[in-house]
Protein backbone atom coordinates (compact mmCIF):
# COMPACT_ATOMS: atom_id res chain seq x y z
CA UNK A 1 0.00 0.00 0.00
CA UNK A 2 0.95 3.62 -0.88
CA UNK A 3 1.72 5.92 1.98
CA UNK A 4 -1.30 8.14 0.84
CA UNK A 5 -2.75 4.72 0.82
CA UNK A 6 -2.17 3.92 3.91
CA UNK A 7 -3.38 7.63 5.16
CA UNK A 8 -6.85 7.42 3.42
CA UNK A 9 -7.17 4.01 4.98
CA UNK A 10 -6.66 5.58 8.46
CA UNK A 11 -8.84 8.65 8.01
CA UNK A 12 -12.22 8.03 8.73
CA UNK A 13 -14.61 8.35 6.31
CA UNK A 14 -17.61 11.34 7.10
CA UNK A 15 -21.10 9.49 7.81
CA UNK A 16 -22.97 10.41 4.54
CA UNK A 17 -25.30 13.37 5.71
CA UNK A 18 -28.21 10.93 3.90
CA UNK A 19 -27.96 8.87 6.54
CA UNK A 20 -29.08 11.42 8.81
CA UNK A 21 -31.46 13.14 7.15
CA UNK A 22 -33.14 9.48 7.04
CA UNK A 23 -32.50 8.52 10.71
CA UNK A 24 -34.22 12.18 11.73
CA UNK A 25 -37.02 11.51 8.55
CA UNK A 26 -37.82 8.05 10.42
CA UNK A 27 -37.21 9.35 13.58
CA UNK A 28 -40.72 11.90 12.98
CA UNK A 29 -42.39 9.07 11.28
CA UNK A 30 -42.69 6.78 13.77
CA UNK A 31 -43.75 10.08 16.38
CA UNK A 32 -46.01 11.32 13.60
CA UNK A 33 -47.91 7.62 13.41
CA UNK A 34 -47.74 7.18 17.12
CA UNK A 35 -49.95 10.58 17.42
CA UNK A 36 -52.54 9.25 15.07
CA UNK A 37 -52.43 5.40 14.90
CA UNK A 38 -54.00 3.06 17.04
CA UNK A 39 -50.84 1.57 19.18
CA UNK A 40 -51.65 -1.71 18.79
CA UNK A 41 -52.15 -1.26 15.16
CA UNK A 42 -48.52 0.45 15.19
CA UNK A 43 -47.02 -2.34 17.33
CA UNK A 44 -48.28 -4.73 14.54
CA UNK A 45 -47.09 -2.69 12.10
CA UNK A 46 -43.82 -2.61 12.94
CA UNK A 47 -43.49 -6.29 13.83
CA UNK A 48 -44.33 -7.21 10.93
CA UNK A 49 -41.80 -4.83 9.44
CA UNK A 50 -39.38 -6.55 11.79
CA UNK A 51 -40.30 -9.60 10.20
CA UNK A 52 -39.41 -8.66 6.51
CA UNK A 53 -36.06 -7.15 7.87
CA UNK A 54 -35.28 -10.53 8.47
CA UNK A 55 -36.36 -12.09 5.78
CA UNK A 56 -33.75 -9.91 3.87
CA UNK A 57 -30.89 -11.25 5.17
CA UNK A 58 -29.72 -13.88 2.73
CA UNK A 59 -27.64 -16.04 5.06
CA UNK A 60 -30.88 -16.90 7.38
CA UNK A 61 -32.03 -20.11 5.21
CA UNK A 62 -28.79 -21.32 6.04
CA UNK A 63 -28.88 -21.95 9.01
CA UNK A 64 -32.47 -23.58 9.72
CA UNK A 65 -32.10 -26.10 11.90
CA UNK A 66 -28.34 -24.60 12.84
CA UNK A 67 -28.73 -23.20 16.11
CA UNK A 68 -24.92 -23.97 16.90
CA UNK A 69 -23.79 -22.64 13.39
CA UNK A 70 -26.14 -19.89 13.56
CA UNK A 71 -25.15 -18.98 17.07
CA UNK A 72 -21.68 -18.55 15.90
CA UNK A 73 -22.59 -16.68 13.12
CA UNK A 74 -24.09 -14.43 15.12
CA UNK A 75 -21.01 -13.64 17.36
CA UNK A 76 -18.67 -13.40 14.43
CA UNK A 77 -20.86 -10.67 12.43
CA UNK A 78 -20.86 -7.14 13.07
CA UNK A 79 -23.91 -7.47 15.82
CA UNK A 80 -21.31 -9.90 17.86
CA UNK A 81 -24.37 -10.45 20.12
CA UNK A 82 -24.01 -13.28 22.21
CA UNK A 83 -26.64 -16.30 22.18
CA UNK A 84 -27.09 -19.12 24.81
CA UNK A 85 -29.99 -21.51 24.82
CA UNK A 86 -31.71 -23.21 27.72
CA UNK A 87 -33.30 -26.60 26.56
CA UNK A 88 -34.67 -27.44 29.43
CA UNK A 89 -36.69 -24.28 29.78
CA UNK A 90 -37.20 -23.63 25.98
CA UNK A 91 -35.58 -19.70 26.15
CA UNK A 92 -33.30 -18.12 23.99
CA UNK A 93 -31.25 -15.37 25.25
CA UNK A 94 -29.95 -12.64 22.67
CA UNK A 95 -27.76 -10.01 24.14
CA UNK A 96 -26.26 -7.45 21.95
CA UNK A 97 -22.64 -5.87 23.51
CA UNK A 98 -22.79 -2.78 25.53
CA UNK A 99 -23.71 0.03 22.70
CA UNK A 100 -24.33 3.90 22.49
CA UNK A 101 -27.07 2.96 19.77
CA UNK A 102 -29.78 0.65 18.15
CA UNK A 103 -28.04 -1.83 15.41
CA UNK A 104 -30.71 -0.43 13.11
CA UNK A 105 -28.92 2.25 11.04
CA UNK A 106 -32.18 4.30 10.43
CA UNK A 107 -32.99 4.69 14.53
CA UNK A 108 -30.48 6.85 16.61
CA UNK A 109 -31.08 8.05 19.92
CA UNK A 110 -29.64 11.20 19.21
CA UNK A 111 -33.02 12.09 17.11
CA UNK A 112 -35.05 10.63 20.15
CA UNK A 113 -36.83 7.70 17.77
CA UNK A 114 -40.15 6.80 19.85
CA UNK A 115 -39.42 3.14 21.70
CA UNK A 116 -42.34 1.58 20.42
CA UNK A 117 -40.22 1.17 17.56
CA UNK A 118 -38.46 -1.22 19.45
CA UNK A 119 -41.26 -4.02 18.21
CA UNK A 120 -39.63 -3.90 14.53
CA UNK A 121 -36.39 -5.89 16.51
CA UNK A 122 -39.23 -8.15 18.37
CA UNK A 123 -40.62 -8.96 14.96
CA UNK A 124 -37.05 -9.43 13.27
CA UNK A 125 -36.73 -11.37 16.08
CA UNK A 126 -39.58 -13.77 16.14
CA UNK A 127 -38.87 -14.76 12.48
CA UNK A 128 -35.16 -15.16 12.50
CA UNK A 129 -35.76 -17.90 15.56
CA UNK A 130 -39.03 -19.45 13.95
CA UNK A 131 -36.57 -19.93 10.76
CA UNK A 132 -33.43 -21.34 12.39
CA UNK A 133 -35.52 -23.70 15.26
CA UNK A 134 -38.68 -24.47 13.16
CA UNK A 135 -40.59 -23.82 15.85
CA UNK A 136 -42.98 -21.10 17.02
CA UNK A 137 -41.19 -18.57 19.28
CA UNK A 138 -42.59 -15.55 21.48
CA UNK A 139 -40.28 -12.87 21.76
CA UNK A 140 -39.70 -10.81 25.11
CA UNK A 141 -38.12 -7.40 25.24
CA UNK A 142 -35.84 -7.62 28.54
CA UNK A 143 -33.64 -4.37 27.94
CA UNK A 144 -32.96 -1.84 25.23
CA UNK A 145 -30.55 1.09 24.18
CA UNK A 146 -33.34 2.98 22.99
CA UNK A 147 -35.64 2.71 26.28
CA UNK A 148 -32.18 3.70 28.08
CA UNK A 149 -30.46 0.28 28.27
CA UNK A 150 -27.08 -0.46 27.65
CA UNK A 151 -27.46 -2.93 25.29
CA UNK A 152 -30.39 -4.88 23.86
CA UNK A 153 -31.51 -8.49 25.42
CA UNK A 154 -34.14 -9.87 23.81
CA UNK A 155 -35.84 -13.62 25.44
CA UNK A 156 -37.05 -16.18 23.16
CA UNK A 157 -39.57 -18.56 24.42
CA UNK A 158 -39.57 -21.40 21.62
CA UNK A 159 -42.90 -23.45 22.08
CA UNK A 160 -42.71 -27.43 20.98
CA UNK A 161 -45.14 -26.67 17.70
CA UNK A 162 -43.78 -26.39 14.71
CA UNK A 163 -43.95 -23.56 12.28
Amino acid sequence: MTPAGAAAAATPQAEDWRLGFVRRRYARLIEILSGRMDERALIEILHELGAYCATTDPTLPAYRGDFEGYRKHVRQTASGDDVTYDRKQGIVTMSSPERADCFCPLISRRNKTPTVVCNCSLGWQQRTWETVLGKKVRVELKESVLRGGNRCVFQIHVSDEAV
